[in-house]
């Protein structure tokens, strides 16, 4: 079995075939021809990432947060119902969408993680290509400098410009009083309004990182209060005491779950109302504008027992995340159920405006495939993993997700198990017993990308200023 970065292939004996991971520019040139075009139309490219959104957060989605700003976006334009982060923390996820590469590849593993120069980003190459670029975050952990050590993160190669707004809002009740330092979406909004203005006539791309919905989950009034009363957090509530918490750094009190389950939705709908208002002025512009709303990872809300333990494990509250695309007259109206990744998104925006992705060296696939085909790649398998001391890693393919738990110090792999996604959504129910063909191909496949896996880890730390940031983020103690 050949090794690398191209397409590796497995044939089990029920016919089960796996494809994954490939750059496979055979397949990106064809639809990159196909839309030079309509390309050339597109003035500006706007990506908005949502921290901490699950798939079901949006109502587009089924969801119970009201997002109708998110919704009109996926009314004309192309929503994925599948959609994941294969490694679900802020700095991994980031690093993927701005590099087309999984965390092999580009050596982010961890909240923290530092994004090395000698990779080519997707920034750089818009930047390179006529387009000014802006970057506007909440999130700590993705700001482009340590301010006291002037150590770079690396996540603003390419920006013109590239700022992050903090604030420290007032905890509610329960949280302990030294909150995230984070700004709510309206600073954010405001500098990215900034941006816009001063950029109107010249062909853009314009990035967000609303943290918005990330614990402690602070919005404010009413944003704070307007899902608690709604039935299915009744239905479902429990008093929860700060050891079953992941981000036990915040909680200082028990806790009814609707109260935190409804200020994370709150603060949904909140980041909702302000993507709006961005909207709007953006839609005053003249010429086309090339839209994609996602986020960098999900959350985990009482799902399997998990309570706010995104980046803990591998399960689908916080690996599946929401995904619009949209263009007028580029992207068409529909629904794909296709399997895909943030490591799509760069070559997807790339192939749209008729650049190469080349340079990227990318592990995704440009997704314009899926604007005419229902599943253009029905056997495609993509890795996934959280680098928690190499604990947990796995295989989402078709229906089936395997996840494979590891001991932390051996690296052996102590279980595996593999879930029906089709008929087993919440992954509640090993199957693996009844499919083992499908187990022996996934495991083949997690252990030939896995196997190569170099850990290249360059995260920050040893920063006593990251070490901080991490700490208000919940991710250390």
């Amino acid at each position: 079995m050949k090794r690398g970065d191209h397409t590796t292939a497995f044939r089990a004996r029920d016919g089960f075939r796996i494809v994954g991971f490939a750059i496979a520019l055979s397949l990106l040139t064809p639809a990159g021809n196909a839309m030079a075009g309509r390309g050339s139309e597109v003035r500006r490219v706007v990506v908005i990432h949502l921290d901490t959104t699950r798939a079901d957060d949006l109502s587009c989605n089924g969801g119970i947060p009201k997002t109708p700003n998110i919704d009109a976006v996926a009314a004309c334009g192309m929503r994925y119902t599948n959609s994941i982060a294969p490694t679900p923390m802020t700095s991994p996820s980031i690093a993927s969408f701005m590099t087309g590469r999984l965390s092999n590849r580009h050596g982010v593993y961890a909240a923290g993680g530092r994004l090395l120069e000698q990779f080519t980003t997707l920034v750089e190459i818009l930047h390179d290509n006529g387009f000014v670029t802006g970057g506007f975050t909440s999130n700590i952990i993705v700001d482009k400098l340590l301010t006291r050590s002037k150590r770079s993160a690396g996540f603003d190669q390419g920006f013109d410009v590239f700022k992050a707004i903090y604030e420290v809002p007032k905890p509610p009740d329960g949280i302990e009083a030294n909150a995230v330092p984070r700004a709510h979406a309206p600073p954010l909004v405001a500098q990215a309004l900034r941006f816009i203005d001063q950029n109107r006539n010249q062909k853009f791309f314009l990035w967000m990182l609303h943290l918005d919905p990330h614990a402690p989950y602070a919005p404010p009034a009413p944003y704070d209060t307007m899902y608690l009363d709604h039935p299915e957090l009744i239905s479902s509530n429990v008093r929860l005491h700060p050891t079953v918490i992941h981000h036990q750094a915040y909680v200082s009190a028990r806790l009814d779950s609707r109260q935190y389950i409804a200020r994370h939705m709150g603060a949904v709908t909140l980041t909702d109302r302000w993507i709006g208002l961005l909207l709007r002025k953006i839609n005053q512009l003249p010429g086309k504008t090339l839209l994609l709303i996602t986020s960098d990872h999900g959350e985990s809300l009482g799902d399997i027992g998990y309570w706010f333990a995104h980046g803990a494990n591998i399960r689908h509250p916080g690996v599946n995340v929401p995904l619009i695309i949209a263009c007028d007259g580029v992207v068409p109206i529909g629904v794909s159920d296709a399997l895909v990744a943030n490591i799509d998104l760069a070559p997807t925006i790339l192939d749209i405006v008729g650049l190469s992705s080349a340079p990227l060296k990318a592990n995704g696939l440009s997704l314009v495939s899926t604007f005419s085909e229902k599943d253009p790649w029905p056997d495609r398998a993509i890795p996934i993993q959280v680098y928690d001391g190499g604990r947990w890693r796995g295989v989402r393919a078709g229906h089936f997700c395997l996840q494979s738990q590891f001991y932390a110090y051996s690296g052996e792999r102590s279980r595996a198990l593999l879930y029906d996604l089709r008929n087993d959504p919440r992954e509640a129910i090993d199957v693996s017993i009844g499919f083992p063909e499908v187990l022996r191909t996934l495991l083949q496949v997690e252990d030939e990308w896995f196997g190569q896996q170099r850990f290249l880890v360059r995260d920050l730390r040893d920063d006593p200023e990251m070490i901080r940031r991490l700490k208000s983020l919940g991710y250390l103690r």
